[in-house]
């Protein structure tokens, strides 16, 4: 059993933070506010491009230089056994199994954002070895219910409100209406849609502009873009880099239309959603909330959201521009059970670009509106959150 000289107030987490990741941000913002509310947070997995300010550098490097050790007795021993809570990242069909994951507490506890709804027998019963599942989203929280599911508690992602908050717009890009989309390229997110809406939208006013982060650190998901009817084929990948921007000149776009912003560690993110005029996310299906758009959403953007799975808890009456307008989809490649994702069409997103555009009054009011939602998201008050749901299991 790993001991350590911290009170019980110990926790593992089970991934690697990142800054260029959903999960990664997530084990990021975890390490900083476990240390910020005076617990110790543990690791045995080492960062992965983790690119933060000096402040927040120093305030993880105590757990950082804590991980090396954890790791090279992983390597020797092959499981490691706490005596406190355990924090694991699952994916679909609650993968891996408890049996499977190298590191054990004396609560285990599976934290999943999963996009497909076909869970198996031998899946949910893997979800039951967990004393609590997380999830992410109201959607999943109530697939796993209506599965009988009930270990399973919701707790949604945060946004760091310390950088992610209104700003006047930077002004970097002049004389341009700038349109912010985030997340790694592939089908479920929808790109598609984006580029199709856009092309219509650049057509009928020359000086607006597309910036974007969709880098993929997944190639392997990349072919799914070419399920799209909007879109023509898929980027090239050479040396694990997508070609993007080929592809989107491949597809109609001029350019001088668009900016490919790249893999930009999350604390870069600011400077680029405060220098744009609205957001837009016709994800055709979100397991959790969507960060990238809670954190649009909370710096005060006008946002674009498809009104499906996770991306319904984000929205609120008069907070956002709603996508309604969507059919089902049809399951492809990996994804064979796919309830509750969406098709949103070209036509209403553009439709709800023209919106914003026409009225910059109204687009204020909605940002600010969904500004004052996201406040009670930040990554502070969902940890508080979490931490309660882990501290019910000790009261048993």
């Amino acid at each position: 059993m790993v001991d350590s000289d911290a009170s019980p107030m110990s926790l593992v987490v089970g991934w690697r933070p990142s800054s260029v990741s959903g999960w990664g941000v997530y084990g990021q913002n975890l390490i900083r506010q476990l240390i910020e509310k005076g617990h110790n947070p543990v690791l045995y997995s080492a960062p992965h491009l983790l690119d933060v300010t000096p402040e927040v550098a120093a305030l993880l490097q105590p757990a950082l230089q804590r991980q090396v050790h954890l790791q090279e007795l992983l390597e020797k021993v092959g499981l490691l056994e706490f005596d406190y809570p355990v924090l694991h990242a699952l994916r679909n069909d609650f993968l891996p199994s408890l049996d499977d994951q190298v590191a054990r507490g004396d609560k285990n506890i599976g934290v999943i954002f999963f996009e497909s709804t076909a869970i198996s027998i031998e899946g949910l019963a893997r979800a039951r070895d967990y004393d609590l599942i997380v999830t992410g989203s109201t959607w999943n929280a109530e697939i796993l219910a209506s599965r009988g599911l009930t270990n399973v508690a919701n707790v949604f992602q945060g946004i760091d409100d310390t950088v992610f908050h209104p700003r006047d717009n930077t002004g970097k890009y002049p004389d341009r209406f700038v349109i912010y989309s985030g997340g790694k390229l592939e089908y479920r997110k929808a790109q598609d849609v984006v580029i199709a809406a856009f092309r219509e939208f650049h057509s009928n006013h020359p000086e607006a502009l597309l910036t974007f982060a969709w880098a993929n650190q997944w190639t392997a998901i990349l072919p799914t873009i070419s399920n799209s009817k909007f879109t023509s084929g898929q980027p090239d990948v050479v040396d694990d880099e997508m070609m993007i921007d080929d592809w989107l000149i491949k597809n109609g776009l001029a350019e001088d239309s668009f900016i490919n912003l790249g893999m930009l560690p999350n604390k870069d993110l600011p400077d680029q959603i405060a220098s744009a005029d609205m957001a837009v996310f016709p994800n055709r299906c979100e397991p959790g909330t969507n960060l990238v758009a809670m954190e649009a959403m909370a710096m005060g953007l006008p946002t674009i959201l498809a009104a499906n799975t996770g991306q319904l808890d984000l929205i609120e009456d008069g907070n956002c521009y709603q996508l309604n307008d969507q059919t089902p989809v049809e399951p492809y490649a990996p994804y064979n059970e796919v309830e509750g994702w969406r098709e949103p069409t070209v036509e209403e997103t553009l439709e709800r670009m023209e919106e914003i555009y026409s009225n910059r009054d109204e687009a204020k009011r909605r940002g600010d509106k969904a500004a004052a939602f996201l406040r009670n998201l930040s990554w502070s008050n969902q940890i508080d959150r979490l931490l309660t749901e882990i501290d019910a299991l000790y009261r048993v």
